[in-house]
């Protein structure tokens, strides 16, 4: 008996022994040298022999049905490719890749055998490095390229990957063709894609993306420093997912390199501008018009917290002109087209200070909680088209206490950059504005109560016209004057004579109507959109408040007292 089983134990055993061995020959002798064989031939075949693939080492356990790929390489015959360019018979993009290592597990050999179809179940790709060179403009035909589909068919009826990891992605785009080739360069990208099928039907699967159920990215901490020597742009983390066809932004930071003044005598005197957006989502994108296109068309953008912060300094004016510089010409002019229905914005702060070099001081407003909505913000041509006004409704809190409505409406298409702005401010102290007044205009306010101000006006890049109604009461100023220590004081006679005769303590006077100052500024070329709408309003608010020529007379009687 025991000799039976030592016989049986024997066979056994070398059966075993013998499989095992079989199986290491097969997969060393034959399956790796001809799934590295078929690798490489699919590669050159779907490319018209313009690329190559190289690897180091392919180990395949097909028992497991696990696979491993190192030092990958994908090469480009540029002497092939310049003759297939030449004749327009392929990509005006080049394509470079290297990856250290490249690792398959379970993939179905039973299948791949006897039904023809390659089934993996991950496919994890560690620290690539992707290169794509754009080489000549796009052209305006390109020819039909074989579907995927067509290409595999040649190996296997389908191909499919329930899950594909990117990892650490380095990838660069290089366009050659502008005058200047520009170079953008993202590093520590992830890329996730969940149900990868390639088979006679999946293209016409409309719940894919590119042949994926979802393809999702995640980027953190990209930085353009080239994007001007005055700002640094940073952006904390971007994802996307095409499953929920969703764009997320964490943390939009567009910062000047210089504070304050140092600016603006780099800036050959144009405004200091700042802006931090901490937390924007994109929904229901248009993944056609983003991935074919290049256009970023979706219903609604959110857009929560955030500041924005402007600085003009009149020490230095602006040598160049800013006339074609409104900020609704240059979203249209901007290279990256968009489509939104709906921008909703929620709790911003946006402040707009001015230096006078006569006070030698800074003073400024400000809006909290500025929150509303913008419809069809768009620099799209097709869609400027059939609507080129985006509307603006937005409210905040005026030197945060007074609430302010207001409905801009911006033609992005015309060229001029017309305009329109209503709005209505809430009731405020007037002594809040002194930051303001004081080192701006030399003006203190002692009392005074707006009960509201209304505005409606009209402009383009060259003026704006329009009209304001202030309604207040009780309203005493004092003029200011700066003595040689550089401290503010009282010009007694002048705040006598003002407060008499030109300036108008009530809107509306007893017995008398309500008064409006009618707006008809000309802009000037060397200020901001922001700056021209300060002083339209200004422009308003002292006809309401002034007597008639009160401005110039007060003006006039400032400047030949002089120093007293």
């Amino acid at each position: 008996m025991s000799n039976k089983i030592t016989k049986w134990a024997i066979i056994v055993g070398g059966a075993v022994v013998t499989l095992v061995i079989g199986v290491r020959l097969i997969r060393q002798y034959y399956l790796e040298p001809l799934l590295a064989k078929t690798l490489k031939s699919a590669v050159v075949e779907s490319s018209d022999g313009i690329y190559q693939i190289n690897f180091d080492r392919l180990q395949y356990a097909p028992l497991a049905g696990n696979a491993v790929l190192t030092k990958i390489k994908l090469t480009l015959d540029t002497a092939l490719y310049q003759q297939q360019i030449h004749k327009q018979s392929t990509s005006h993009f080049t394509y470079k890749g290297t990856i250290p290592e490249v690792i398959l597990r379970d993939i179905k050999l039973l299948k791949l055998v006897f039904s023809r179809k390659l089934e993996i179940d991950l496919i994890k790709i560690s620290q690539p490095t992707v290169e794509i060179i754009q080489q000549k403009p796009a052209p305006l035909t390109t020819r039909t390229k074989p579907s995927p589909y067509r290409v595999i068919s040649k190996f296997v009826k389908s191909f499919r990957v329930k899950k594909i990891d990117f990892e650490d992605i380095k990838f660069t785009f290089s366009d050659k063709t502008k005058p200047h080739p520009q170079r953008i360069v993202l590093e520590k990208l992830n890329v996730n894609i969940t149900d990868f099928l390639i088979d006679s039907l999946s293209h016409q699967d409309s719940t894919r993306f590119y042949y994926s159920k979802n393809t999702a990215f995640q980027l953190s901490n990209l930085s353009i420093p080239s994007i001007g020597a005055l700002h640094d742009f940073r952006l904390d983390s971007i994802s996307f997912s095409s499953q929920k066809r969703r764009i997320s932004v964490k943390g939009i930071h567009y910062t000047p390199r210089f504070k304050g003044r140092a600016f603006t005598t780099r800036a050959d005197g144009n405004d200091r501008i700042g802006f931090v957006f901490h937390d924007i989502e994109v929904t229901q994108v248009n993944l056609d018009a983003l991935v074919f296109e290049k256009k970023l068309i979706a219903d609604q953008a959110i857009i929560k917290r955030g500041n924005i912060d402007i600085f003009g300094d009149g020490t230095y004016p602006a040598r160049g002109s800013k006339v074609g510089k409104y900020p609704q010409q240059q979203f249209r002019r901007l290279p990256f087209k968009m489509k939104l229905d709906t921008v909703q914005v929620e709790n911003f702060l946006i402040s707009y200070s001015e230096f006078n070099p006569d006070t030698e001081a800074s003073g400024g407003v400000n809006f909290n909680l500025t929150h509303g909505k913008l419809y069809n913000l768009t620099n799209d041509t097709l869609a400027l088209l059939q609507n080129p006004i985006c509307e603006a409704h937005i409210q905040s809190e005026f030197m945060g206490v007074a609430p302010l409505h207001t409905l801009f409406k911006f033609n992005i298409a015309s060229p001029t950059g017309t305009f329109s702005c209503d709005g209505e401010l809430g009731e405020i102290d007037l002594k809040r504005l002194n930051p303001v007044t004081q080192p701006l205009a030399l003006t203190k306010i002692e009392s005074g109560v707006v009960r509201s101000f209304k505005f409606s006006m009209k402009g383009d890049e060259y003026g704006v016209k329009g009209q304001g109604t202030l309604l207040y009461n009780d309203l005493k100023t004092s003029i200011l004057k700066i003595d040689e220590e550089g401290n503010l004081s009282k010009r007694k006679l002048i705040t006598g004579i003002a407060d008499v005769i030109f300036i108008q303590d009530n809107n509306p006077s007893p017995n008398a109507p309500i008064r409006s100052g009618a707006i008809d500024y000309t802009r000037d070329p060397k200020k901001s959109y922001f700056a021209t709408l300060w002083r339209s309003l200004r422009q308003a608010m002292a006809k309401c408040v002034l007597k008639r020529k009160g401005l110039k007379k007060i003006k006039n009687l400032n400047a030949s007292v002089a120093g007293k």
